[in-house]
């Protein structure tokens, strides 16, 4: 095979690992290493854009200053981006970044930053609906100056400001960083606060070097390494197993999350510890899909100790899915997993259900009651020392009985009819 096949062949392997890697949408070109117009002051990070490739025309970007620059101060790679806030003939211009464009005017109050929905060169799609932004920075403030990020989601038509296209808003991000010097790489982190349900279609970022209320000259922000977050949820379809010695128990549990994976994913189950650690995590389960959503088949081993203290939850190999553990309950063959030496008992009346608890000391105990999915139908308080009636309104089925109290928790699993 010829040098240039075997570098092609490489080339090919390592972006095809990258893209399982990363598995779900991100931005284009977020660590800046890619760049256009090195050198000049027109030089911008592939993707990106800043004032001197504004729309406003050849005579408005020859007027502006640059306010970007390639540094090789980088975070990861070789490159990250530097912002500066410099003098113009039109005052203060704050160091500013954005992967639309911007719209310029020689009235400065009309600027915006604008998605151009019919060119690649200053868009960027999105229908993922990520949890948060992420990335890192290093700032040199002058007094009482702070770097800024915002990012929208947005259907059709979006700017910042918003100039009138706020109805097209489906959820926006906004990072403020200290008015403090940053000597080194720090992370910052925004969650995006949605507005509607609607699928967005493009995200569109600003990154300034100063306050967006007004920077001064001379602060500077260096910004590397952008990406999305995505939560990554686990619903077990049973809210608790039965695991004997000899017998495994067949759990089947849904995931769901916002980042639409870009290939086939492996999404795995996981169970922590009896105390709800993953520092040793058990894999139950595996499913490789390009859904967002689906059903893990899993299997809980026999011979796992019972307890009411586990958690699950689904996790991938992509760095920036973030895994939302939920609870879980393992009991053994004989329905228990409280304290060895907790003497109570439930059973069914037609009224609903008695628990009894004349024989434990508990202090304020409670209790919930869960439908066999894991939904809650009811809550409260119960009496020490007593028999203590629960109220339902009909029903049959499955039904789990969770009492806590300040020492524990137990459960039991109870059959109406």
């Amino acid at each position: 095979m010829s040098t240039f096949l075997i570098r092609t062949a490489q080339l090919l392997s390592g972006l095809l690992a990258a893209t399982a890697l990363i598995a779900q949408p991100q931005l284009d070109n977020p660590s800046y290493e890619a760049w256009t117009n090195v050198g000049q002051a027109s030089q911008e990070p592939a993707e990106w854009s800043s004032l001197k490739t504004s729309d406003g025309g050849a005579f408005i970007n020859a007027l502006v200053p640059q306010l970007c620059w390639r540094s090789t101060d980088a975070h990861t790679g070789s490159y990250s981006v530097n912002l500066r806030t410099v003098s113009s003939v039109a005052g203060d211009a704050n160091g500013l970044l954005t992967n639309g464009r911007v719209h310029a005017e020689l009235a400065v109050e009309n600027s915006y930053m604008f998605t151009v929905q019919d060119d690649a060169q200053w868009n960027t799609t999105m229908t993922s609906r990520p949890d948060s932004i992420v990335g890192w920075f290093k700032a040199d403030p002058e007094t009482g100056d702070r770097p800024n990020v915002g990012a929208l989601l947005h259907v059709d038509d979006g700017r910042l400001p918003a100039f009138g296209t706020e109805g097209n808003y489906v959820a926006g991000a906004s990072w403020k960083g200290p008015y403090a010097q940053v000597t080194e790489w720090t992370r910052f982190s925004a969650p995006f606060q949605y507005l509607n349900n609607a699928q967005p279609e493009w995200i569109l970022l600003i990154l300034t070097a100063g306050d967006s209320a007004g920077s001064s000259v001379g602060t500077q922000v260096w910004y590397d390494d952008l990406a999305l977050i995505y939560n990554l949820y686990c619903t077990p379809q049973v809210p608790l197993a039965t695991v004997s010695a000899t017998e495994p128990f067949a759990l089947a549990v849904d995931y769901n999350t916002g980042g639409i994976p870009v290939a086939a994913t492996e999404f795995a189950v996981e169970l922590s510890d009896p105390s709800g650690s993953f520092s040793a995590p058990t894999t139950i389960g595996t499913l490789t899909s390009s859904s967002s959503f689906g059903t893990i088949p899993c299997s809980i081993p026999a011979g796992t100790s019972p307890a009411a203290g586990y958690k699950l939850r689904v996790v991938a190999p992509s760095p920036f899915y973030a895994s939302v553990p939920t609870d879980f309950i393992i009991e053994g063959a004989t329905g228990l997993v409280d304290r060895e030496g907790d003497r109570w008992n439930a059973w069914p009346v037609p009224t609903g259900l008695v628990v009894d608890l004349r024989s434990v000391p508990f202090n304020d105990p409670h209790f919930q009651l869960f439908d066999a999915r894991g939904g809650l139908l009811k809550a409260g308080r119960l009496q020490p020392g007593s028999l203590n009636t629960i109220a339902l309104d009909g029903g049959e089925g499955l039904f789990l009985l969770r009492v806590m109290h300040l020492e524990g928790e137990m459960v039991r699993k109870l059959l109406l009819r």
